[in-house]
């Protein structure tokens, strides 16, 4: 599989680098200003965020192997398992294929966004923001928006193809469907962030796409879990993958709603979240040296 490639690291101009660390001066004027101006460093602090996810937003989007191989592979293969199966029990499988699929495309998107990171430790674009100003919270929150957005483009994909083909949601169900995706994604973001921080260079890449694969195939994105042996099952609940998808199905059919999924996602989240930030303290030490 071409995820590698497809996430192959873009360069960094030397434009957009000083348009983003453009704030040394100001920070220095901001740390001996008034309370009055403590509201402007807030300020500038937040808009700095922004300006990192708009920046690695923009480089990820603009790679063209990376939004192929994260729209078109999802899209592929909607079209083959709904062929396949889709006319089961009377469409609604079509509708769950929908669901996998999408969750799939926003997984791979998600982890091969997050592992950006390590290309900006390795090219050195994190120390230029530390010492630019940006927090080491600040650069976490902006590669989580960033990789949130690049997230959308792969769920819309799938989800139009699928209404497109037959699967039949009404308005409200079909965004709420894209909605709870997109949330339940969050804990495959802080995964391929702390990828990028803990591996270095290539395998970076390669764990997001070993990763990314397992949590697919345990999680039961491809085939139903129920097809897999015992183990296997017991391994895709304690995933957040699984959690997911079912959660997906039930904002696209409706059911009784699986408060052990939202359980394993939150927990997944949280624990995750507390690796990054050891994580990150550690990548800032490091590029302080």
């Amino acid at each position: 599989m071409s995820r590698a490639a497809a996430s192959a690291p873009t360069p960094v101009t030397a434009a957009r680098r000083s348009d983003l660390m453009s704030a040394p001066a100001e920070n220095t004027l901001l740390t001996s200003a008034t309370p009055a101006a403590r509201s402007t460093a807030a300020t500038s602090d937040a808009s700095r965020i922004v300006r990192y996810a708009g920046h690695t937003t923009r480089m990820t989007v603009t790679n063209v192997m990376f939004m192929v191989f994260t729209i078109a592979m999802p899209v592929g293969m909607y079209l083959l398992f709904s062929m396949m199966f889709g006319d089961q029990s009377g469409g609604q499988v079509r509708g769950m294929i929908m669901v996998n699929m999408a969750a799939y495309g926003g997984l791979g998107a998600a982890v091969t966004a997050g592992t950006q990171i390590q290309e900006d430790q390795r090219n050195g674009f994190l120390r230029q923001l530390i010492v630019a100003g940006l927090s080491p919270r600040s650069f976490l929150a902006g590669s989580v928006m960033a990789a949130s957005a690049v997230i959308i483009p792969a769920l819309v994909a799938v989800g139009i193809v699928g209404l497109a083909t037959g699967v039949e949601a009404s308005p409200g169900a079909f965004l709420a469907t894209l909605a709870v995706l997109w949330v339940g994604l969050l804990p495959t973001i802080l995964i391929g962030i702390v990828l990028g921080m803990v591996l270095k260079g290539g395998a970076a890449m390669a764990g997001g796409v070993i990763t990314m694969m397992a949590m697919a195939i345990f999680g039961g994105l491809w085939m139903p879990l129920e097809m897999f042996p015992s183990w296997m099952q017991t391994v895709g609940h304690a995933i957040p993958t699984y959690w997911i998808s079912s959660l997906g199905e039930w904002a696209l059919y409706g059911g009784p709603l699986s408060v052990t999924g939202l359980l394993v996602i939150g927990a997944w989240t949280l624990a995750l979240a507390l690796i990054c930030t050891v994580s990150m303290s550690r990548a800032v030490g490091l590029t302080r040296r």
